[in-house]
């Protein structure tokens, strides 16, 4: 475990649901991003001042660059697909159970580009945010699925839980930013959509202090 030199800043309080909704009103545009390779459902549930969302655990997969992985339930855009939007509903009825065509849209995130090697690829990720309700809901996972569970905002939020995964990049390793939950890094693509999403709320997901080392999470999941 790397520690901190100095205590880090308190968490802020999570965004509320009203400011949620305001916040991606404007980015309704946004959902005409048609060229993606993929989409993924950012599900928000709980009471509308400390809302949890929905993340899974990837099954281990030899073939999957992304085996393992902590991440937002979606996948491939597929031809039956009537937008990456629908995609992301499919996916998530798919791999979760939960039913987000019943459910409130808040807004999308637009795309992001899938970097491969660090380097930003011809692939983008489609993102798109929904109101499920004031339950967490049961989460029903499918083979594709090892794990899933809800994780407060707030705790993403909380520099306390901030820390590094390493990885490797052309075979040199490096350390990669992430929020640990559970004794599971939440990194990478979904680090980055998260941030995103925090963005949007005039907020920052946890970070270590700079120049610290924070905690190191191992590479497996």
């Amino acid at each position: 475990m790397r520690i901190h030199p100095h205590p880090p800043a308190p968490a802020p309080n999570p965004p509320e649901l009203s400011y949620i909704r305001l916040s991606l009103a404007s980015d309704r545009f946004l959902d005409q991003v048609q060229s993606t390779h993929a989409a993924v459902a950012l599900v928000l549930a709980g009471e509308a001042a400390d809302l949890s969302v929905c993340l899974i655990r990837r099954a281990e997969h030899e073939p999957d660059r992304w085996s393992g992985h902590v991440a937002l339930p979606g996948g491939r855009v597929d031809p039956i697909d009537l937008s990456p939007k629908e995609a992301a509903i499919r996916e998530t009825r798919e791999e979760v159970g939960l039913r987000l065509d019943r459910s409130p849209y808040l807004g999308s995130l637009g795309a992001q580009r899938i970097n491969r090697n660090g380097i930003p690829g011809d692939l983008s990720l489609a993102s798109y945010v929904f109101h499920l309700g004031g339950v967490l809901a049961p989460l029903t996972p499918n083979y594709e699925v090892a794990e899933a569970f809800w994780v407060p905002l707030r705790h993403l939020l909380d520099p306390r839980n901030a820390g590094y995964r390493r990885a490797s990049r052309d075979g040199e390793p490096y350390d990669s930013p992430a929020v640990l939950y559970q004794g599971h890094p939440i990194w990478g693509l979904t680090y980055r959509v998260l941030a995103l999403f925090f963005e949007r709320m005039q907020l920052r997901i946890a970070q270590p202090a700079p120049g610290s080392m924070g905690a190191q999470c191992e590479k497996s999941s």
